[in-house]
């Protein structure tokens, strides 16, 4: 039994060992700016926690459907780097192809989703907030963008294609979730099903000002409990 262990140790220290690329990023520590931009490109990380955590905590159907396509989003990606198989700047950094960028497509697709739900399909009480958000969202795209640049992940032309891919897929898939499959009702359909009325999953995107709602909501609730 000992020999076999042994053995298999042997063989386990002999296997060439690789790192998770979504968290693996190398930097010049010495260059403060190289420190800052390595942060910065882990954000799709972050990102897809948040997609996780905000469905799980609201259960609604806009962050789903954005999230789907997020996903295909980087299935398209992952498809167009076999298809064109164009190296990376450096071949020691990252794994895999590098033309497109899948942080800048991600990103991309990320900024220009939401930016233009956000523009047509959510209400505040002040909507001009509407474009601080929309510029903040576009700033923080760039420096992603630009991270996978100054950190020679990417060449400059393959962050660009994969922007483009990003926010091409991104309108796409708006268009297909607003203007063809809501007006169909199949959404209605899947609100009213048993297993999202399980779920508690709902479609806030008609309602406006739900901000507003949701704090009259639970003022009332308040005041209830403390009468």
């Amino acid at each position: 039994m000992s020999h076999h262990h042994n053995h298999l140790e042997e063989t386990l220290s002999e296997q060439p060992l690789t790192s998770l690329s979504l968290t693996h990023v190398e930097f010049n520590p010495k260059d403060p700016l190289s420190y800052i931009y390595a942060y910065i490109t882990l954000s799709p990380l972050v990102i897809l926690i948040s997609y996780v955590s905000i469905i799980v905590a609201r259960r609604e159907l806009m962050m789903i459907n954005m999230f789907f396509g997020q996903l295909f989003c980087e299935i398209l990606n992952s498809g167009l780097k076999k298809w064109m198989r164009e190296k990376r700047p450096n071949d020691k950094l990252g794994t895999g192809y590098g033309m497109p960028s899948s942080h800048a497509q991600f990103i991309a697709y990320f900024t220009i989703f939401a930016s233009v739900y956000l523009y047509y399909k959510i209400t505040f009480r002040n909507n001009l907030w509407k474009f601080p958000i929309i510029l903040g969202l576009i700033i923080f795209s760039f420096l992603v963008s630009y991270s996978r640049i100054y950190l020679n992940y990417h060449t400059t032309k393959q962050v660009i294609v994969g922007n483009i891919f990003g926010t091409t897929f991104a309108i796409f898939w708006y268009i297909l979730i607003e203007k063809i499959i809501r007006p169909l009702g199949i959404f209605k359909i899947i609100i009213e099903s048993h297993l999202a009325k399980y779920f508690y999953i709902k479609d806030n995107s008609s309602i406006k000002d739900i901000i507003r709602i949701e704090y009259t909501n639970w003022l009332a609730l308040k005041r209830e409990k403390e009468e």
